[in-house]
This record gives C-alpha cells, sequence and structure tokens, in this order.
C-alpha cells in the first residue's frame, strides 16, 4: 500500500483550512480526523466528559478505524488531517507505519482564545501540544528523518510558498489552482458541533489571517495564561523544525 499522506495538528491550528485545499487537489481521498470519532465517540473513549450523551459506536474503535484507512489506501491516494492528542495513545511504530507523517503548529497566544471561545472548560490534553511534539519525536526516531513541520502563520501569510515546499518536501505535485475554494459548507470536514468548528474556513476562499476582537486574551484569564506556559515550550521545540519559507 503507498502510505497515508497525514497532517497531525492540534485544534484552531489552520488545518482545516489546509485539509479543504487537499480537497480542491482531487488527487486524495480525504479523511476528516477520523480518530477523533475514536476518541469521543466509540466505546474506547478518551474523555467522558465531553459529549457526554453522544451514542458510541464500535466502528470508530481505533483498530477498526486504523484498518478502513489502510484499506483505503491500497487502492488510492489518502490524506488525513487529525489531531495528535486523538490517537497519541495507541501511537506504536506499526501504526505509524502506514502514515507520512507531517505537521502544523501554530502559535498557542493565537490557538488559546480561539480554543477558549469554543471550549472554555478545555483540557490541557485538549490543547494537544504535548502530544504533538511527542508525536513528532516518535516519528522522527521510527522513521529516522526530521517530520514535515509547517507554521500556521506562515501557511496564512505565504500561502503559495509555503503549500508548495510542503508538496515538494513529500514528493507530491503543487496544484496552485487549489489555494482558491469556493465559499460553502463542506460536511466532509466537519464531524462537530453542526460545523460551528470550521466557520471560518467555509466563509473563506483561500488561506487568511483570522482576527476577532472579542477573544479573551491570554493575559487576561488565568485558564489561558496556565495553558499558554503549558504548551509555549512544546510549540517552540516544534517551531525550531519548521520548513523555513523565505
Amino acid at each position: 500500500m503507498r502510505k497515508i499522506l497525514a497532517l497531525w495538528a492540534t485544534v484552531r491550528s489552520t488545518s482545516t483550512a489546509f485539509e479543504n485545499m487537499m480537497l480542491q487537489r482531487g488527487d486524495f481521498l480525504i479523511s476528516h480526523e477520523p480518530f477523533g470519532l475514536s476518541y469521543y465517540n466509540s466505546p474506547e473513549r478518551r474523555n467522558t466528559n465531553r459529549y457526554p450523551d453522544v451514542e458510541l459506536n464500535p466502528e470508530y474503535n481505533y483498530q477498526t478505524t486504523w484498518q478502513r484507512l489502510k484499506q483505503q489506501a491500497d487502492s488510492q491516494a489518502v490524506f488525513i488531517k487529525d489531531m495528535a492528542y486523538y490517537m497519541f495513545h495507541v501511537a506504536d511504530p506499526e501504526f505509524l507505519s502506514i502514515f507520512e507523517n507531517t505537521f502544523i503548529v501554530r502559535n498557542p497566544a493565537k490557538m488559546l482564545p480561539s480554543l477558549y471561545d469554543k471550549w472554555p472548560d478545555f483540557t490541557l490534553e485538549e490543547t494537544g501540544y504535548a502530544e504533538l511534539y511527542k508525536l513528532f519525536k516518535m516519528a522522527k526516531e521510527f522513521s529516522g528523518k526530521i517530520p514535515v513541520v509547517i507554521d500556521s502563520d506562515d501557511l496564512v501569510q505565504k500561502p503559495e510558498a509555503t503549500v508548495k515546499a510542503y508538496c515538494d518536501a513529500v514528493g507530491i505535485p503543487f496544484i496552485k489552482e487549489a489555494l482558491q475554494w469556493e465559499q460553502k459548507f463542506r460536511p466532509e470536514l466537519t464531524n462537530w458541533d453542526g460545523g460551528t468548528w470550521v466557520t471560518n474556513v467555509m466563509s473563506s476562499s483561500g488561506f487568511k489571517e483570522q482576527k476577532k476582537d472579542n477573544y479573551v486574551s491570554v493575559e487576561d484569564n488565568e485558564h489561558l495564561q496556565n495553558a499558554y506556559e503549558f504548551c509555549f515550550p512544546y510549540y517552540q521545540k516544534l517551531y525550531e523544525h519548521r520548513i523555513r519559507i523565505a
């Protein structure tokens, strides 16, 4: 089988915009956060406080999901975007072996207020930075090479150069036309809360920086301050390995 191209992320990191770009290409089957359904919606769910009334579906169990992705990749090119914290606890060399593991990071000073706007009770695990960095280290050790890392600021400020550098790094053709898309709701790019998490992407026509004046700032909120202090060292370590965009 060909390896599945995986973009591991934290929430609120511009990763769905990147996923939408991959959808526009037309040469990959897109699987949106498949292990998120394992984490929250399966009998093996890890977080029992979020979505407490959801009906648990064994089709979302980790091994079942992994096998399904592997089977899909037998006949077509597959791209997944997912959160490292959804699956890090089951990641081992066999699990990682079917993926070309790549990463996107965003400064927690920008990411955390956006997360707080959706989930003011978020846990440190749900910030995802520790798991993202640990997964990066595991992928590096497993593959013997430094995995591809892109930075969210580069993606929104220099989208063409960043996407081209990513494509070159993973060995796929760069398709400039995929940098623009029609503004419309795409149900295949959301699993949660009726699509409210991806409103910005669906109302955009390309990569752009998202700014909201009504977000609570890190400096003004103790929960955000504590989360920032926890997340920033992991972000910094990942940021050091980002593709440098001229």
